[in-house]
């Protein structure tokens, strides 16, 4: 029988992430168990909204939980994760940017995953690349075959007109990362520890719900063309490791080509990603909230810049399949100021159970769709 997985250290957690401790973070709250992180702080704002009191939850705070049980991504597919095995994190943001920017949330967290896995797991080379497809997959290059996802990311916007029922402040089985006083009274929002100030931006908030696939084996993945850190951290161990994670099981890899989940070095790694994650993802949107001080203007090029790095979308065939069933072809071009795709588009489809329809080549931008990479990423 397996044993039980290590929950993650909150110690770790405050040390590295609260506003008390140098950190960028107000709030980190651990669940053992929920049925959707997006959801519950979800409705935990929307009362705080509609009723205009402060706030428990300010800029920068977390909810994570070891084990959820009916998350949702995109297009409303199930996420689920079993205990102890993923990350299901939901980050609380009020920035200050404009609302027309908003959309780029989930792409910048993508951005800082994608430069956490590279740069701490080692997973950076030729058939074994993180990578972040549009708009929010992150997923690992393979040496044969698509390349498969490692997380899905999901943000959605909140304001006193949402419909939900309001959260407990804390659930049973839960246990919050104190970090001073919270203010409750009318109108008044927390900004740090023990710190009260205007809302960043309105009575409204974006919760980005984070999914990662870390100690998951191939059995437990969710869906078939999926990975796992711990996955790829033994298919990088037969190599040879490499980054801070690779060298830390590198006598784990000596004896054995295959790592196991009762191995000790996999006991902090969860905590580890998280708060590397974190870090990261602050980090850059402490530099885009910045610039958007500085020069406004400059904001929209400073996010396509950051994301095209690590966009493998970019120079791809694709195909975009659109909300109404309808899909079209082409080649990824570029990014909006806005977000969106654009594809120079040379097929189009009405339906799936219709054929292919050559077009004049044209540029198009797609805002939403599920996008599917037509060949390989190396």
């Amino acid at each position: 029988m397996t044993a039980a997985l290590p929950p993650l250290d909150e110690g770790l957690l405050a040390r590295r992430l609260l506003t008390d401790a140098g950190g960028a973070y107000s709030r980190i709250q651990r669940m053992d168990s929920v049925g959707s992180t997006n959801q519950w702080l979800t409705q935990a704002l929307t009362a705080e909204a509609t009723e205009q009191l402060g706030t428990a939850w300010p800029h920068l705070s977390v909810l994570t939980a070891e084990e959820q049980t009916s998350g949702r991504g995109r297009l409303g597919r199930a996420w689920s994760s079993p205990k102890g095995a993923s990350l299901s994190s939901s980050i609380v943001l009020r920035p200050k940017l404009d609302p027309a920017h908003l959309g780029w949330l989930s792409m910048l967290a993508g951005r800082a995953l994608v430069d956490t896995l590279r740069q701490d797991c080692g997973l950076d080379a030729e058939g074994q690349r993180a990578i972040l497809k549009w708009p929010n997959d992150v997923q690992v290059t393979q040496a044969e075959g698509p390349a498969k996802k490692i997380s899905g990311i999901l943000a959605a916007a909140v304001s006193p007109a949402s419909s939900a029922t309001a959260a407990p402040s804390v659930a049973p089985g839960s246990s919050a990362i104190p970090t001073g006083p919270v203010s409750t009274g009318a109108r008044a929002a927390v900004t740090s520890a023990g710190s009260t100030g205007p809302r960043r931006t309105g009575p409204g908030a974006v919760v980005l719900g984070v999914g990662i696939n870390v100690l998951l084996t191939p059995e437990q993945l969710p869906i078939e063309n999926s990975t796992s850190v711990l996955i790829e951290l033994r298919r990088r161990a037969d190599q040879g490791p490499r980054g801070p994670q690779g060298a830390a099981l590198e006598a784990s890899s000596a004896q054995s080509s295959s790592l196991e989940l009762g191995s000790s070095e996999l006991g902090p790694l969860r905590t580890e990603l998280l708060c590397s994650f974190l870090e990261r993802f602050a980090a850059l949107l402490h530099c885009v909230e910045s610039a958007a001080e500085r020069d406004p203007e400059t904001v929209p090029q400073l996010l396509i810049a950051q994301v095209s790095e690590v966009l493998a979308t970019l120079g791809q065939q694709v195909r975009v399949e659109l909300p109404d069933g309808s899909a079209q072809r082409g080649v990824a071009v570029g990014l909006t100021p806005l977000g969106a795709l654009q594809v120079e588009v040379t097929d189009r489809r009405a339906a799936p159970e219709l054929e292919w329809t050559p077009v004049v080549p044209a540029l198009a931008a797609f805002s939403a769709g599920d996008v599917t990479h037509l060949r390989p990423t190396p």
